[in-house]
């Protein structure tokens, strides 16, 4: 959703791709013009992604008030575009390695301006969520091929760290000028115009790519595994179907029947994970016996359940409750954005010297008690007290905590599976990501009037306490079973 700022971004999400040699293509010796193009078309890539998550945010609102959809529907148009980034990173990861890796990019960018196309157009709210999931399976197209791309045009050593600094960059500043740009859009066009600003953006994309970006190779590495691909998308699927299910009243016991379902669909898929001439299918299932990677994938789901749950709420508390308009509203969560910037630079360069358990530590315990500042908030509370307060604190506790997470996540793992570890932990905080808002939206939904669409104020408190809690409960233990130092 990675995507959003501070989210672990890998070298590549393929493993070849961290090995692949220069292309012919690289651009080392290319005049200063080209020098910068691919960089400028690739972190533009990237920046849709994460742009494409904030840019909804301060729209959300609106879109609810259109369709007279509850918060917990509405959570669908982030549940979806996760649900589908979740479920075809590793196949996307997989097309990048298989194929011309400038056409899957350019599918992957296609299949986002097909997606924010539709939602434009949509007749009822159950369009633009099936809208918003076309944007997370371009998504999750778009960003292996991206990355691999990244490191296969820039020679390894100072040039390609430059280029990964700046894609990086990217990310962090299109989530932050997302949050501005969907509240100012939104209230000086509709919510409409956000979809039709990201189409826009992705087609341009899209062709800078096919103008400025080497096609790649054509890799002949077999074929990919469509059953273990489909059992995968399924048990993840039914996993947040499941979650959703269970957070609306009387849902109980076909939760449980949806949860059984998707623990069936993951065993098939675990038995397809097997090597077939020692060449992983999808993913080796030996990397997922690695703590590293089982603890980042673990602590990645309930920091982004917390994080992205949290903040799919607080535009609803800002417009519903206080009666701010979505510019404004975008603005006022602008500050979690440059808090998180500011704290990764900061854990970049502590991670050299403590390792990553004590600053995840940190992170975990700096993020849960922001969201639990915004419990004190009132309807009439002042903008400096309890929301400030918690959108610099929980941002400073992402900032350290989203670095921590990526290296623990590539803990003990060789080299040829880099990418692939930092794809399962990319899809971990997906997971996360789509069931924090629908279940959080929830849990707020018990406390308020029936068919009343807003949240009421104290529904919030609870949500975010859950939120918190489920974060301190799930994401300490987890980091306390960490080595200190190495392994």
């Amino acid at each position: 959703m990675p995507a959003r700022p501070g989210e672990p971004s890998s070298p590549a999400l393929s493993s070849p791709a961290l090995s692949s040699p220069v292309s012919s293509s690289s651009v080392s010796g290319a005049p200063a013009p080209v020098r910068y193009a691919p960089l400028a078309v690739l972190s533009a890539a990237a920046g849709l992604d994460a742009g494409g998550v904030a840019v909804l945010n301060s729209a959300l609102p609106s879109v609810g008030a259109r369709f007279g959809t509850s918060a917990q529907n509405l959570s669908w148009a982030v549940t979806g575009y996760a649900l589908a980034f979740a479920g075809l990173l590793l196949c996307g990861g997989a097309m990048a390695d298989r194929l011309r890796r400038r056409r899957v990019l350019v599918a992957g960018l296609a299949t986002v301006a097909a997606g924010a196309a539709l939602a434009f157009a949509a007749p009822e709210f159950w369009v633009v969520v099936v809208g918003r999931v076309l944007q997370g399976a371009g998504a999750a197209i778009t960003m292996p091929a991206a990355t691999a791309l990244l490191t296969s045009v820039y020679p390894d050593g100072p040039a390609r760290a430059r280029a990964l600094g700046v894609f990086s960059a990217a990310q962090a500043g299109c989530y932050g000028a997302g949050l501005v740009l969907g509240g100012v859009v939104t209230s000086a066009f509709g919510w409409r115009w956000v979809f039709a600003l990201q189409a826009l953006a992705a087609a341009l994309t899209a062709a800078a790519a096919v103008r400025w970006l080497p096609p790649g190779a054509h890799r002949r590495r077999g074929p990919l595994d469509l059953v273990g691909a489909t059992a995968l998308v399924a048990a993840i699927t039914l996993t947040v179907f499941s979650a959703d299910t269970g957070s609306r009243p009387g849902g109980g016991p076909l939760a449980i029947a949806m949860l059984a379902a998707a623990a069936a669909t993951a065993y098939a898929w675990w038995n397809r994970v097997r090597t077939r001439g020692g060449a992983a299918v999808l993913l080796d299932r030996d990397l997922l016996r690695t703590r590293g990677v089982r603890t980042a994938a673990v602590v990645a789901c309930a920091f982004y359940f917390c994080v992205t749950g949290s903040l799919f709420l607080l535009p609803l508390y800002l417009q519903q409750v206080r009666g701010l308009s979505p510019a404004s509203s975008g603005l006022a969560v602008l500050p979690v954005s440059v808090a998180v910037a500011a704290a990764a630079l900061v854990s970049g360069r502590l991670m050299k010297t403590r390792g990553p358990r004590p600053l995840l530590a940190s992170g975990l315990l700096l993020t849960a008690g922001g969201v639990l500042m915004w419990c004190a908030a009132g309807e009439h509370s002042p903008y400096g007290g309890p929301v400030l307060a918690g959108l610099i604190v929980t941002g400073i506790g992402q900032g350290l905590a989203f670095p921590a997470i990526t290296v623990t996540g590539l803990r003990n793992v060789p080299d040829r599976a880099h990418g692939t570890a930092s794809a399962v932990t990319a899809t971990a905080l997906q997971i996360g990501s789509g069931i924090g808002p629908t279940v959080l939206a929830g849990i707020a939904q018990t406390v308020g009037a029936a068919g009343h669409s807003d949240l009421p104020l104290r529904g919030h408190h609870l949500a975010y306490a859950a939120a918190a809690g489920l974060l301190l409960l799930v994401g300490l233990p987890a980091t306390a079973r960490l080595a200190k130092r190495g392994g």
